[in-house]
Formats: structure tokens, C-alpha cells, sequence
């Protein structure tokens, strides 16, 4: 299997998805190789991670040798590559599909359809939507506006989400964080049902066994940093407020309580005359959502924005703990 990845409005989306990919794939796989044509240096590499570089200056007849030692093996392969290498038909002849990554805005959206219907090739083409927080409904929402856009479109059944600095960071090394793992696992899940059974309509959403494989793999315990649980509600809230969950499957993988009943807790919050807030008039009293990180001097950050601190009450400072 030889999967080629490429950004429709540049290289880091399209090398993170590989990166994403490669880690997956080690995780179910055991090993796999990564091509580099180019691109941001090499990650670390080890036994599971054969990395295989190649500068942008290669010819299109040293990448096509390159990919077709690395089939010699077995294993998977992903080939992040710039985008106008695939024009070439000695390497669209051994890849086994081609994913365009596409950023969150309509304009990428446009782009990417618009070389992939002006590039069309006898391989298969698949878009991938990335930066997308919104898990399945995000998915669905991309599928949409790609068919108005190439009505040949095949995507992806999962988006990527947007990664932090030290995710990003992290696929660079030997041990990507879980919430990119994860990512990976149902990336790579998508592609190769989808490589298996082609869904008939262009689009078919993951469920099931694959999801279910996927997040079996990544959560070994919940060491889930608060980004990753605040971007995970974000998912959720999205989700229910489209009328698609919870599902069955975050159900049946839920804790349970019994004897159950609701309570109230206090909250770390802050309250003061407030000045230059969007919803609220200069000079009056306020309180702010829950507070998730502060100096205690200067600045805080509650669910909903950051506040700058000025004068603080009587107290203030020793009793925000």
C-alpha cells in the first residue's frame, strides 16, 4: 500500500497527515516507511519508522525508483510529496491513492477542488479535510461542500483536527501525544475501508469496528492534557447540537453511574468592575465563567476569554488558590 499525500495550499497539512498516518500505522502495523520528498527535516527514526529523504531538486524518475524500493518490502508506505509532483505519470503509476489535504477555509476548499479536477488521473483521489475541530459532523459538513465543488469527489470519513504547538512537535518524535494518535488510527482506518469498499456515494461516515479499533489502540489510560478534554467537549457539544449524539457507541464505552444524583460545586471564578468587555458596559460589577489558568497577578483565562488583572480586592490574590 502506497498512499501519497499532498497539501492543496502547502506542505505542513499535508506532512502532518502523513506523519499521523505513519505513527498509526506503527501502532497496528508494527512498522512502516515514510518518503520525503523535501519538506521539513526528517523525524526521528527507529526500528518501527524507516525514513527515506529525497530533496525537492530529485527527479520525478529518482522519487518514482525511490517508491517502488519501498513497495519491495511490504510494509505501508506514505509519500509526503509537493503537490506538483503528482502530476507525473511515472508516479501516479504506483500510488495506490492520492490524498489532497485541505485547509478549513472555502477558498481551500475551492483550490483543491479545482486541481484535482484539472489533474484527474486513473488514481484514486481522495480529499482529507484538516484543521476541523468538530469530529463526525465536521466530517460531514466537508463531504458536503466538496460534492458542490468536483461531483467525482471522494473524502475522507474523518477530518483532522487542529493540532497545538506541542502535538505538532510531537510527531517528530517516537511518541506523538493520544489525541493525535488517535487522529491517525481513525485516518488510517477510513483510508483503507475505503480502499477495501469504495462507499458508493463518495462518502460514508466511520463507524463501528474500525472507530471502535482506533480508540481501543490510542487510550491505554486517560492522560488526556486539559487542550485535549477541552477540545474533545468542543467535539461533543457540536455533535449534540447537530442532533447526531451521543451515539451508541460513546454509550456503550461510557462509565456508569448508579444512585446517581446532580449536586453543585464551587468553582474557581473571578468578579470585579469590569471595562472593555464585549457583552458587558464599562464599570459594572461582573463574574466571570470558570477560570482555567492565571498568574494570580496579571492575567487569567476563564472558558471564555482572557481578562487582564488591575487592581485586585482585598484578599484577592491569596484567596485565588
Amino acid at each position: 500500500m502506497l498512499i501519497a499525500f499532498a497539501g492543496a495550499s502547502g506542505r505542513t497539512d499535508a506532512s502532518h497527515a502523513a506523519l499521523l498516518v505513519a505513527h498509526a500505522a506503527i501502532a497496528v502495523d508494527g512498522q512502516t516507511t515514510l518518503l520525503m520528498v523535501g519538506g521539513d527535516p526528517a523525524p526521528e527514526t527507529g526500528a518501527a519508522l524507516r525514513v527515506v529523504r529525497l530533496s525537492e531538486a530529485s527527479t520525478d524518475a529518482e522519487i518514482a525508483q525511490a517508491a517502488t524500493d519501498c513497495r519491495r518490502d511490504g510494509t505501508p508506505t506514505l509519500v509526503d510529496i509537493p503537490q506538483c509532483r503528482l502530476r507525473s505519470e511515472s508516479i501516479q503509476a504506483l500510488v495506490d491513492l492520492v490524498v489532497i489535504v485541505v485547509g478549513p477555509h472555502e477558498a481551500d476548499e475551492r483550490e483543491a477542488a479545482a486541481w484535482a479536477t484539472t489533474n484527474r488521473s486513473s488514481r484514486r483521489t481522495a480529499y482529507l479535510g484538516c484543521r476541523r475541530a468538530g469530529g463526525g459532523p465536521a466530517a460531514s459538513r466537508f463531504a458536503a461542500a466538496m460534492a458542490k465543488l468536483d461531483t467525482r469527489a471522494y473524502v475522507v470519513a474523518c477530518v483532522l483536527p487542529p493540532l497545538g504547538r506541542g502535538e505538532a512537535s510531537a510527531l517528530a518524535t517516537a511518541a506523538p501525544m493520544s489525541r493525535a494518535l488517535r487522529a491517525g488510527l481513525l485516518l488510517l482506518a477510513a483510508i483503507r475501508r475505503d480502499m477495501e469498499t469504495p462507499p458508493s456515494g463518495g462518502f460514508a461516515p466511520l463507524e463501528g469496528t474500525a472507530a471502535d479499533e482506533a480508540q481501543r489502540i490510542a487510550v491505554t489510560g486517560d492522560t488526556r492534557s486539559l487542550p485535549d478534554r477541552l477540545r474533545e467537549l468542543a467535539d461533543d457539544v457540536e455533535s449534540v447540537a447537530a442532533g447526531l449524539g451521543p451515539s451508541a457507541d460513546d454509550l456503550a464505552e461510557a462509565p456508569v453511574l448508579d444512585a446517581w444524583e446532580y449536586g453543585i460545586i464551587p468553582v474557581r471564578v473571578l468578579r470585579g468592575c469590569v471595562s472593555g468587555h464585549p457583552d458587558i458596559a464599562d464599570g459594572r460589577p461582573a463574574r466571570t465563567s470558570e477560570v482555567y489558568l492565571t498568574d494570580r497577578m496579571t492575567w487569567a483565562r476563564t472558558l471564555s476569554r482572557w481578562y487582564r488583572l488591575r487592581v485586585p480586592a482585598d484578599g484577592a490574590v491569596t484567596g485565588l488558590q
